[in-house]
């Protein structure tokens, strides 16, 4: 069974707001900090399961799965055109009986550069590339620990401010493929995010996650598969600094579990 954290995710997950057509550059996944400036976004997560998807998509019981990670995202514009970023993060996640097993430690944490290739007033177009660290533990932690060697992420991005009525918002797209190493299958990943300003202080995203593996010849890793969605807001309550909430839930997948989560954020400009 296959435990993968929001980020993977979580560079969507955490995605700097996007400004409207009529002010300055957009600040969303695909579009880069201005030089000498940056955002910072502590984000908490907390999921559970009891249930997973099997080798063939259908439901199945299995030991109950729950997990919190405190995430630290944090971007800088080196240049006008290019950004860097670093993903700290710590979890602890059990599993129940017959199991029994617990990890606390390292948990998905990374570092990347972020080149914009491409924008004209409305679009921008950029390409990612990361290196996710090891994880803590011993071998007694299984599965929980995630990754025991790093993995390295490969992104294409394109933003889209978009005016929908009286509404300002934006789309942003992100398609990679990540170097798992080992026995474990590579991946490929999709994710899109549709964010709209309901009030200039308001904005609400609707995301999506989408990871599928290489296929496998390993019973004991084993292609798989895992779709999520994610509705959360965005407040920003006083100049600079945002908070958010929001929630998540698998709607499909192979070999991973059905996992449900809440999230807690909060966002800093400088």
């Amino acid at each position: 069974m296959r435990r993968r954290h929001f980020r993977r995710i979580v560079f969507a997950a955490s995605l700097p707001l996007a400004s409207s057509l009529a002010s300055s550059p957009a600040r969303a996944g695909a579009w880069t900090p201005d030089q000498g400036h940056g955002e910072i976004i502590v984000t908490t997560f907390f999921e559970q399961a009891g249930v997973a998807y099997d080798q063939i998509g259908r439901f199945t019981p299995t030991p109950f799965y729950r997990s919190a990670q405190a995430t630290a995202y944090v971007a800088y514009g080196v240049t006008d055109w290019l950004a860097a970023i670093v993903l700290p993060s710590v979890q602890s996640s059990s599993l129940g009986a017959p199991e029994n097993q617990r990890y606390t430690g390292l948990g998905d944490s990374e570092i990347a550069v972020q080149a914009r290739v491409w924008r004209d007033d409305s679009t921008v177009i950029s390409v990612l590339a990361g290196v996710r660290a090891p994880t803590s533990g011993g071998a007694t932690n299984s599965w929980l620990q995630g990754p025991n060697q790093p993995e390295y992420d490969f992104r294409l991005l394109l933003g889209h401010n978009v005016s929908l009525r009286d509404f300002s918002g934006f789309l942003d797209f992100a398609a990679g493929y990540r170097l798992v190493g080992g026995s474990t299958p590579n991946e490929g990943h999709f994710d899109a995010t549709f964010g709209l300003y309901a009030t200039p202080e308001l904005l609400v995203l609707a995301q999506s996650f989408n990871t599928i593996s290489a296929a496998s010849s390993n019973p004991q890793t084993p292609q798989w598969a895992q779709a999520k969605a994610q509705l959360s807001l965005v407040y920003q309550f006083s100049a600079g600094w945002r908070a958010q909430a929001g929630g998540y839930v698998t709607l499909a997948g192979l070999n991973a579990y059905r996992e449900n989560g809440l999230l807690l954020g909060l966002w800093r400009k400088f």
